[in-house]
């Protein structure tokens, strides 16, 4: 099952685990033993899906809720395009949908915009829309706030380790 756990330091792994990154705008599909990592979401959040069955997952880090032209440069820009296309995706790997967990984190207020136009929330309330629809339960989140987030996620034990600068930190304990 997945489970956030929140700190200032990753704990040391064994070496032989390899690390993929996901960079803004991609996601990447994997299996066990793996770390899926991806840094400072703000208004971005990351999607995890995981089958806790098959030791596979996958983390998008999508930039906006949805595109405002029927043309798309990217769909995995948009929360909305890519988890569908994460779950074709999930399924060619074998996965049973009707199994998957996910997480949502990030989707701060960052960006000096009225409270009116916050990017992050629309983007987690997105995210929640598209799982739903799917039938896709999410079993852990951690989303606003006005800091960044850094995420690795292991795929063998579903477990995310999420990262907030040193000085968010101490406000929230």
């Amino acid at each position: 099952m997945l489970k956030i756990l929140k700190g200032s330091k990753y704990p040391s792994v064994n070496s032989h685990i390899n690390y993929l990154t996901v960079g803004i705008a991609e996601y990447k599909v994997s299996r066990n033993p793996r770390i899926l990592v991806t840094y400072a979401l703000g208004s971005c959040i990351a999607v995890i899906l995981h089958d806790p069955y098959r030791k596979i997952g996958a983390m998008v880090h999508a930039m906006l809720p949805e595109p405002k032209t029927p043309r798309i440069d990217n769909p995995i820009k948009y929360v909305s395009t890519s988890i569908p296309i994460i779950l074709r995706e999930l399924k060619r790997y074998g996965c049973n949908l009707k199994v998957l967990e996910s997480a949502i984190i990030g989707g701060a207020h960052i960006l000096k915009l009225p409270k009116s136009i916050n990017i992050g929330s629309k983007n987690v309330e997105i995210a929640r829309k598209i799982l739903k629809e799917y039938n896709i339960r999410i079993v852990e989140e951690d989303v606003g706030g006005n800091y960044s987030r850094t995420v690795f996620y292991e795929l063998a034990t579903g477990k995310i380790y999420v990262y907030i600068p040193k000085t968010k930190l101490s406000l929230l304990s």
